[in-house]
């Protein structure tokens, strides 16, 4: 995962596909209350089993069959759900190689005015009554503050990806995670072996962060084999296409969250397979998985397996989970 060092301000999500940048205190309060309400946030994915046929699935995985399984899956490079993922990920890609397709893409927010944009999204000052009252602030002078602090630090240019034009990009853990973003997509695209770019991948996860990046990333991409000149030229002169790319897939695929998984264009796990106890199942292929096991090597597999027209023998190799932790079921 990569670290993430205390910011003096921080995104925070308060609807579909849009956020707003506030100080620390507020962004944590407000991210709380907001992951409370959600069903599904904090739940850990843990078993895989076989169940008896007497015992009925309540979901059911619908996978679409291909000769060649496609998994997407979209994340922000400094998302630690999304750092999860790819954790989760690189073993099952280790496993199927080129038998089946699995490729990154980025979430990014477009901006077209910057000054409409920040009046929606950073807070409104005469709504502060209604903060407090939902326990956002313990006062309005606080609130006040929190918000005219943020809407001045959201109409700072510099937080953002400009294009030519004067259109402004975004991604949620500020700048550089969107420009870590693009290099990532750059070394995707360049590289023929894509153990570099998983290679290169890991070592930003473990020894970068969204507040140094920019400084950090060179190295990483050496010591994955990969070629920063090229990928350098590549956030110069494509950057803003790549960027508008991943915006048509994400708006495509209603895509808002980090991480999210698509194989075949079929999400996985479907948002039904959550229960509010935690207690949820998903049928995939003859096998049941328990909603705390969503996010582990080894259901992913099989999840990719039952989108196999003719199942490789790869699928019958167990996968083992990662050290420490399961993956929480949260989201950026």
């Amino acid at each position: 995962m990569k670290k993430n060092a205390t910011t003096e301000n921080q995104y925070v999500k308060i609807k579909i596909s849009k956020y707003i940048k506030l100080p620390t205190h507020f962004a944590i309060t407000l991210g709380l209350l907001l992951l409370g309400t959600s069903f599904y946030s904090g739940f850990a994915w843990n078993k895989l089993r076989d169940i008896s046929p007497k015992v009925e699935a309540k979901n059911v995985f619908a996978a679409q069959k291909s000769q060649k399984p496609e998994l997407k899956f979209f994340v922000m490079s400094f998302c630690p759900f999304g750092n999860q993922i790819e954790d989760v990920l690189k073993p099952v890609y280790d496993l199927f190689k080129d038998k089946a397709e699995i490729v990154p893409h980025y979430i990014f927010n477009k901006i077209d005015n910057l000054d409409s944009y920040c009046k929606t999204y950073a807070g409104d000052v005469n709504l502060c009554a209604t903060y407090v009252e939902n326990k956002y602030f313990t006062n309005i002078a606080e609130c006040q503050k929190a918000i005219i602090a943020g809407s001045k630090e959201c109409l700072n240019t510099n937080n953002y990806v400009k294009s030519s034009n004067g259109v402004m990009y975004s991604s949620l853990h500020g700048r550089q995670e969107a420009n870590q973003n693009i290099r990532e997509i750059c070394a995707w695209n360049q590289s023929t072996d894509k153990s570099q770019w998983w290679a290169f991948v890991d070592a930003v996860n473990k020894n970068c962060t969204q507040e140094n990046a920019d400084s950090c990333w060179e190295n990483q991409a050496k010591s994955a084999g990969l070629d920063t000149t090229k990928i350098t030229e590549c956030f110069n002169k494509e950057g803003i296409s790549l960027i508008e790319k991943e915006i048509l897939l994400t708006t495509r695929y209603n895509v808002s969250s980090s991480p999210t998984v698509l194989i075949n264009d079929v999400a996985f796990p479907p948002e039904a397979a959550y229960a509010q106890d935690g207690k949820g199942n998903l049928k995939i292929g003859n096998k049941v998985a328990t909603q705390d096991r969503y996010r582990t090597p080894n259901v992913v597999k099989e999840a990719v397996c039952a989108s196999f027209q003719k199942s490789p023998n790869e699928c019958k190799q167990l996968l083992e989970d990662l050290d420490g932790v399961a993956p929480a079921a949260g989201g950026c």
